[in-house]
C-alpha cells in the first residue's frame, strides 16, 4: 500500500503548500478547482462568519497523504 500527497500553490496566496487532493479545501475557478492552504481559510472565515455565511471547514486529513487507492 502507498500514499499519494499532491504539491501545489495555494490560489489565494501562492505558496507552496503539500495536501491530500481529496479534501482540500478549494476555489472554483472557470470549472477547475484550485487548492487553498489553511493560513488563508483561517483568515477567510471571520470574514465569511461577519458576512452571515458559513465557515469553510477544513477537513482533519486535509493536508495529510491519502491512501493511494482513494485515487
Amino acid at each position: 500500500m502507498g500514499y499519494a500527497l499532491c504539491f501545489g500553490q495555494c490560489f489565494a496566496c501562492k505558496r507552496l503548500m503539500s495536501f491530500n487532493p481529496l479534501r482540500v479545501p478549494s476555489i472554483l475557478i472557470e470549472g477547475e478547482k484550485e487548492p487553498v492552504c489553511r493560513v488563508c481559510i483561517e483568515q477567510a472565515n471571520p470574514e465569511r462568519i461577519k458576512n452571515g455565511l458559513p465557515p469553510i471547514e477544513i477537513h482533519p486529513e486535509a493536508y495529510e497523504p491519502c491512501n493511494e487507492n482513494e485515487l
